[in-house]
């Protein structure tokens, strides 16, 4: 029991979430990984960008997969979704804004 109520009336069934979980951050790290290489890698020939995208797209996935840890341990899965596709929307924001300027500091 948390906070006096039992949140196990209130989640969704653990496999449920875990393959939630996983629909997101494979979902995102998919489309994601697309888009920045089209964006920095391919579209601009910038083959120096292409070390830097599959960085990325690792690390917000990680990201995304750490914090559904975290807040499923420390909260619940439901808490654990929510923060999740939080975490993983402004890991990509926050990829596509670096790259975007180490694209311009790598170019031309």
């Amino acid at each position: 029991m948390r906070n006096g109520s039992d949140s196990r009336q209130t989640d969704p069934a653990p496999i449920v979430s875990v393959v939630a979980i996983a629909l997101i951050v494979l979902a995102a790290a998919g489309v994601g990984f697309l888009l920045t290489t089209f964006l920095f890698a391919f579209s601009s020939g910038q083959f120096r960008m292409v070390a830097i995208v599959n960085g990325a797209a690792l690390a917000v996935a990680a990201l995304g997969l750490s914090v559904a840890a975290f807040a499923w341990r420390f909260g619940s899965a439901s808490a654990a979704l929510k923060w999740t596709a939080i975490a993983t929307a402004i890991g990509w924001a926050v990829v596509i804004a670096v790259e975007f300027v180490l694209s311009f500091s790598l170019g031309a």
